[in-house]
């Protein structure tokens, strides 16, 4: 859990403008802020490698872990930040795959 403040606690450029992003954001926002985030999301993999699976470990199993996660971010965030999200998601997936075509392994 330290582990986790910690990496909660390290403030980025792309934090400001995740919380300002207004709940009617068009898909240009989406998907700009989207790739703003995705170095940083690479970057905090990379030094918290556990982050890639937060829920790996959790003490009640993966799936009851993710089933809350996912209804507390529906609870945190609106309907632009859950499609920022989601579209980061597919972005990390599409750099994990391009990377392992290459033979490099991704944070």
């Amino acid at each position: 859990m330290g582990e986790f403040r910690e990496m909660l606690g390290e403030p980025e450029e792309t934090d400001q403008e995740f919380e300002a992003l207004p709940p009617d954001a068009d898909d240009a926002a989406i998907d700009g802020l989207a790739a703003r985030l995705l170095p940083v999301v690479l970057k905090g993999r990379e030094k918290h490698p556990w982050s890639k699976e937060p829920a790996a470990d959790a003490p009640g199993g993966a799936k009851n872990a993710e089933r809350t996660m996912a209804e507390a971010m529906v609870q945190l965030y609106d309907p632009a930040q859950l499609r920022v999200l989601k579209r980061l998601h597919a972005l990390l997936e599409e750099a994990e795959a391009a990377a392992a075509d290459a033979g490099d392994d991704l944070p």
